[in-house]
């Protein structure tokens, strides 16, 4: 039986008796595939791997994650664990000339940040969470080349530091 049909049959099968959003199927082979509330699903590619976190301590962040915040243990294992399930954040940007971090002005206009899964494909407009089987999941919202009036953003929080590349105040 190919792996497609496989997943095919554990997709309908799981929709048609129930569905949460968001919900983690394994396949027989070890690879997961993620289906959602609208019935539609989407390969998570690359097995879970675990990874020891016992060299981990606070304020010392791994040089694959942006440096230049401080951050516990706690913080800067969830940033690993994103990281190693293919989650990236790209950091809100000024489109106004006059718009900078820390400049409330509302007549000012930005560029929404956004989470982006290397290895799904899949976005999130808020910061993906963790499920019981150890995915990180986010809402599937695309915000990427969205902008916005209102002022600066907030700053971001240390998730978003750690797994973007630049930006931010």
């Amino acid at each position: 039986m190919n792996v497609k049909f496989t997943a095919f049959v554990l997709i309908f099968f799981s929709c048609m008796f129930r569905t949460f959003p968001d919900e983690v199927v394994s396949l027989g082979n070890g690879k997961k595939i993620i289906v959602f509330d609208d019935y539609t699903w989407k390969y998570f590619d690359e097995p879970v791997t675990e990874r020891n976190y016992s060299d981990i301590e606070d304020d010392v962040i791994p040089p694959f994650l942006r440096q230049g915040i401080e951050a516990d243990r706690d913080t800067i294992i969830k940033a690993v664990g994103m990281y190693d399930q293919g989650w990236r954040y790209t950091m809100p940007r000024p489109k106004s000339a006059k718009a900078a971090w820390g400049n409330h002005d509302g007549r000012t206009t930005w560029y929404y940040g956004w989470w982006y899964n290397e290895k799904t494909g899949l976005y999130s407009s808020t910061t993906p969470v963790i499920k019981e089987n150890g995915l990180f999941i986010g809402d599937n919202q695309n915000r990427s080349g969205s902008w916005r009036n209102g002022g600066s953003p907030e700053n971001p929080d240390p998730f978003m530091w750690l797994l973007s590349k630049d930006g931010g105040p």
